[in-house]
């Protein structure tokens, strides 16, 4: 809770920052089944300090609190389906009961030059000597949609996968087509359904969550997929997020979430 004074006037608010995520990622360009925006709180907060992160968890939220940051901002909506009732315990209820306002930029991150898909590129772009990209799936007229294409220094299937590792810090499951790899296409969070837009067995499709039937028609195809997860390949939107707003708002007082760890751990063999 705060109480508005003449001297928090010419602070920057909720709505200032709102608007400049809305001029780099348009909210509009949303999927409509997302539910990107200010989720909690109200426009006209006070900010004078910022949490960027993936998912708002308890975690992030703690973090916020001992951090006093009256903002947080995620990739991941902290309410996606309906909401029936806000527990003691929950992230939501932490928000609220914090006085913590949460916006959260998803499928138009995901669609924006400078989000999850660019940051992705900004990393592989010296590691895979890649090329110019272009948008693997147009949505809009205006040439902008999900992922990218482009070329890459050539290189065998297992090669790139311990690449792809190093890079995103991450176990890589990948199918080798027997061909070696010229072309990367790109998606970051789980983008296997875009493998139909791939014919090209010497292009290569790199994501994360790819389901086994997925891995089934990448080898009937001769296709080489490689599964990068879905948090490895979007974690990377934080740090670029903290870093944009840093330079769009030097008064604030700006960083990207310390507990951003992968939730999902691997058991060894």
């Amino acid at each position: 809770m705060y109480v508005y004074t003449e001297e928090m006037s010419d602070m920057t608010t909720a709505e200032d920052i709102y608007d400049y995520l809305d001029e780099i990622m348009p909210f509009s360009k949303a999927e409509k089944w997302d539910n990107s925006g200010l989720l909690v709180g109200g426009y006209d907060s006070p900010v004078t300090k910022v949490l960027t992160c993936l998912d708002i968890t308890n975690q992030a939220v703690d973090e916020a609190v001992k951090k006093g940051a009256e903002l947080i901002i995620s990739h991941h909506p902290i309410i996606f389906d309906p909401v029936k009732r806000v527990l003691i315990g929950t992230p939501l209820y932490k928000l609220i009961n914090n006085g913590i306002t949460a916006i959260c930029c998803h499928t138009n991150a995901d669609i924006a030059d400078c989000g999850t898909n660019g940051a992705a590129y900004e990393l592989l772009r010296d590691i895979l000597d890649l090329g110019e990209r272009t948008v693997l799936e147009e949505l809009y007229p205006d040439g902008t949609g999900l992922g990218w294409i482009c070329s890459c220094g050539r290189i065998a299937p297992k090669e790139l996968a311990e690449k792809l590792g190093a890079a995103f810090k991450t176990d890589v499951r990948y199918t080798d087509c027997g061909n070696a790899i010229e072309r990367i296409a790109f998606c970051s969070g789980s983008g296997g359904s875009l493998m139909d837009m791939i014919t090209d067995p010497s292009t290569a499709l790199v994501t994360g969550d790819v389901k086994h039937n997925i891995f089934v028609d990448a080898e009937n195809r001769r296709i080489s997929v490689f599964d990068c997860t879905h948090y490895s390949t979007e974690i990377l939107f934080a740090e670029k997020l903290c870093r944009l707003l840093s330079e769009r708002f030097p008064d604030l007082e700006v960083s990207a979430s310390e507990k951003g760890t992968d939730y999902i751990q691997f058991a060894a063999r």
